[in-house]
C-alpha cells in the first residue's frame, strides 16, 4: 500500500469537543418510544464499516467518500465468515465517527468498527482509516494512504484486504482471491462508475437514472471489460422500465447488459438478480426467473437487490409468506433502497400483515423521501379503509401509476365518481405525453366496472411486458372485476408459473 503511518485511535474517534451522547432514538432507527429486544453480544467477527469523512473542498466528490464506503462494504461481505453491518445500519451514525467506539459497538451491535476520512486534492486522494475493536477502544490497524487518483481503484480493494485479515486472522485462499480481484484497470472509467453507483439507487427519479446510465456508459467505453459497469447500466434500466420507459424495451437492455456483465464476470450476484427481473417481465418465466434469482441469493447473500427480485418472483407465484421473508431479508439488507422498502411494505399488504407494516412507518418515515413513504402509508390507510387519508397521501402518478389504481379506488370508496373518472382522464393524458403504465388504467377502468377497457389495457400491458402482469396478476383485488371475462382466462394463460 505504499508509504504509511498509523492513525491514532485519538485522532479519529475522540476530541475535546466531540459528542458524547446518541442523537435520540432507537437502535432501529425509529424514533422513540423503543420496543424492548434481548441485548446480545456481538458475533466475533462483525463489523461496521462507518461512512468515510468528504473532507474534499468541492461537495461534489461526496460521491466518492459514500462510492468507496459502500464498495468496501460489498467486498467485505463478499467474505461469507464476517458479519458485515448494512448501509442503513451505519447510515445512521454518518458524521459521528467521533463518538465512544464503546458506544458505537453497542448501537451497532458490532465488534469492529471501521471509520475514517477522505479527501482530494487536485490529481491526489489521501484516505484515513482505522479498524478498532469496539470493546476495548483498542486500534487493531490503521493506515495513512496518499496516493495518486489513479491508485483509487486499488484502494478500496487494498483496504478491504487488511479489513478482512484483521479481524478473521488468516484469510482462505479462496478469499484472497475475491478480494484481491480488480474491477478494472482504468482509474476514469472506475470514478465514473462510482458515480453511477451513487445515482442509480434513486429507483423512483428518472432524471439521476439516466445520469447513471450516462457514467455507466462512459465507465463501459474506456474499459469493455467492465462487468460491474454493465450490471450498473441492468440495474439502471430495470429501474427505468414500467414507470419512465416502456418495459419491453427497458427489460430487453437490462437483460442485455446483465447478459454482458455474467460473460465478463459469473460471480456478480446482482447481474443475476437484474436478469431474473427481466425473464419475469419478458418470457413470463417464473420458473427459470426463480432459478436466476436464487443464483443470486447463493452468489452474495449480504445483497438486498437479490433477496428482494426473488420476493418478487414468488409472490408473482403466490408463495407469499415466502416472499415475505426473502423481502425481509432484502430490506434488512439495504434499508436505504427504496424499492426494497417499498416492496417489503407491499409484501406485508399482500399478506395482510398491516400492523408489522405500520409498525416500521416511523422507520421509513425517518429515512425515506417524503413522497415514497406517502404511498406506503397511503396504501396501508386503504387497507384499513380510511379512504379519505388514503387519497390525501396517494398519487396517481408514481412511478408510472404504481398506486393509481388504490388512488381511484379510494375516490370511489369516498362516492367520488367524477373525481376518479377525472383521474382516469389525467392517466390517459400522461400517457400521451410519455411513458404511463397501462395495469395502472387496467386497474382504474376495473374499479370503475368498466371491464371492457379494463381488459383492453390488460392486453396492452402484456404486449408491453410490464412486470406488472405477472407479479400482480393472480393476486391483486384491483383486478378482480375483470377474471369472469374469457379474454383475462386467454391473457392468464400465458404465465409460466
Amino acid at each position: 500500500m505504499g508509504h504509511a503511518r498509523a492513525v491514532t485511535l485519538l485522532s479519529l474517534f475522540m476530541s475535546a469537543t466531540s459528542p458524547w451522547r446518541l442523537a435520540a432514538q432507537c437502535p432501529d432507527g425509529s424514533p422513540p418510544p423503543c420496543s424492548r429486544a434481548v441485548s446480545r453480544a456481538p458475533a466475533p467477527n462483525s463489523v461496521a464499516v462507518l461512512y468515510l469523512d468528504n473532507l474534499s473542498r468541492d461537495t461534489a466528490d461526496a460521491y466518492l467518500a459514500d462510492g468507496l464506503t459502500e464498495e468496501i462494504i460489498i467486498r467485505l461481505g463478499q467474505i461469507h465468515r464476517i458479519e458485515v453491518k448494512s448501509r442503513f445500519e451505519v447510515q445512521r451514525f454518518r458524521g459521528r465517527s467521533a463518538l465512544d467506539p464503546q458506544v458505537l459497538g453497542r448501537s451497532l451491535n458490532a465488534a469492529y468498527l471501521m471509520t475514517g476520512s477522505v479527501q482530494r486534492a487536485g490529481a491526489r486522494v489521501r484516505l484515513r482509516v482505522a479498524l478498532v475493536r469496539a470493546s476495548t477502544r483498542a486500534q487493531v490497524w490503521g493506515d495513512v494512504i496518499d496516493h495518486a487518483s489513479s491508485d483509487l481503484l486499488t484502494m478500496e480493494s487494498d483496504i478491504a484486504r487488511q479489513l478482512a485479515t484483521s479481524i478473521t486472522g488468516t484469510l482462505l485462499p479462496e478469499e484472497r482471491t475475491r478480494l484481491a480481484r480488480t474491477v478494472t484497470a482504468d482509474p476514469v472509467a472506475y470514478d465514473e462508475y462510482l458515480r453511477g453507483i451513487a445515482l442509480v439507487d434513486s429507483a423512483f427519479e428518472e432524471r439521476p437514472l439516466r445520469e447513471a446510465l450516462t457514467h455507466f456508459g462512459r465507465a463501459i467505453a474506456r474499459d469493455s471489460g467492465f462487468a460491474a459497469a454493465y450490471a450498473g447500466a441492468a440495474s439502471a434500466w430495470v429501474s427505468l422500465a414500467d414507470a419512465f420507459v416502456p418495459p419491453l424495451d427497458g427489460y430487453r437492455r437490462a437483460r442485455d447488459a446483465a447478459n454482458q456483465a455474467i460473460a465478463r464476470d459469473s460471480s456478480l450476484a446482482i447481474a443475476y438478480a437484474v436478469l431474473a427481473n427481466a425473464i419475469l417481465a419478458l418470457d413470463l418465466d417464473a420458473p427459470e426467473a426463480e432459478r436466476v434469482a436464487r443464483r443470486a441469493v447463493a452468489l452474495n447473500p449480504n445483497d438486498g437487490w437479490s433477496h428482494g427480485n426473488l420476493s418478487a418472483v414468488l409472490l408473482a407465484g403466490g408463495r407469499i409468506a415466502e416472499s415475505i421473508e426473502e423481502a425481509r431479508r432484502g430490506w434488512e439488507a439495504d434499508s436505504l433502497n427504496a424499492w426494497l422498502d417499498t416492496w417489503y411494505a407491499q409484501a406485508l399488504v399482500y399478506g395482510r400483515q398491516l400492523e408489522r407494516a405500520e409498525a416500521l412507518l416511523p422507520r421509513w418515515r425517518a429515512f425515506m423521501a417524503k413522497r415514497d413513504v406517502d404511498q406506503i402509508e397511503g396504501m396501508l390507510r386503504y387497507a384499513r379503509g380510511d379512504w379519505q387519508a388514503a387519497e390525501r397521501l396517494l398519487d396517481w402518478r408514481y412511478y408510472g401509476g404504481w398506486f393509481a389504481g388504490v388512488y381511484v379506488r379510494a375516490l370511489l370508496a369516498r362516492g367520488d365518481t367524477t373525481g376518479a373518472r377525472a383521474t382516469i382522464d389525467s392517466m390517459l393524458a400522461a400517457r400521451a405525453t410519455g411513458y404511463y403504465n397501462p395495469l395502472a388504467l387496467a386497474r382504474a377502468y376495473a374499479a370503475l366496472g368498466d371491464v371492457d377497457r379494463g381488459m383492453e389495457w390488460l392486453r396492452r400491458a402484456f404486449e408491453e411486458r410490464t412486470l406488472w402482469v405477472p407479479l400482480y396478476l393472480r393476486l391483486d383485488d384491483e383486478l378482480a372485476p375483470l377474471r369472469a371475462d374469457p379474454r383475462y382466462t386467454a391473457l392468464d394463460s400465458q404465465l409460466r408459473y
